[in-house]
């Protein structure tokens, strides 16, 4: 795999004589933002879009698809009978849960009699 130093660079070289190219040598000597968007007679909003550019942020990359409906899920059983053993297990799981959650209400129900008694 070559490394990523070696591959030409996309886009348009770097002019040190635009105003991008100031921008970018007076961000190096340390003066404040607001001092070299004053000096160069350049919004501020540019200093600092060529400071997040060098910094590495500026544009995002766009990474294809945005966000949107998620694609439909995979079937995990494939016959007949694994599908109908599938339904009768996910039954009887909710006549257990049932049967334990109208234990608990019954207990409730009978705590709550007695000291209303």
């Amino acid at each position: 795999m070559a490394n990523s130093s070696s591959r030409p660079t996309r886009g348009r070289p770097v002019d040190p004589n635009s105003t991008s190219g100031k921008i970018r040598a007076l961000l190096g000597t340390g003066m404040a933002l607001g001092d070299i968007a004053k000096k160069l007679g350049c919004p501020p909003t540019l200093v600092y879009a060529v400071k997040a550019r060098e910094a590495g942020g500026g544009k995002r990359k766009r990474s294809g698809r945005g966000p949107g409906r998620p694609p439909k899920a995979k079937a995990t059983s494939t016959g007949t009978m694994d599908n109908l053993s599938g339904i009768l297990d996910m039954v009887k799981r909710n006549e257990a849960e049932r049967t334990r959650l109208l234990g608990a209400l019954e207990k409730v129900a009978a705590a709550v009699r007695e000291a209303l008694a």
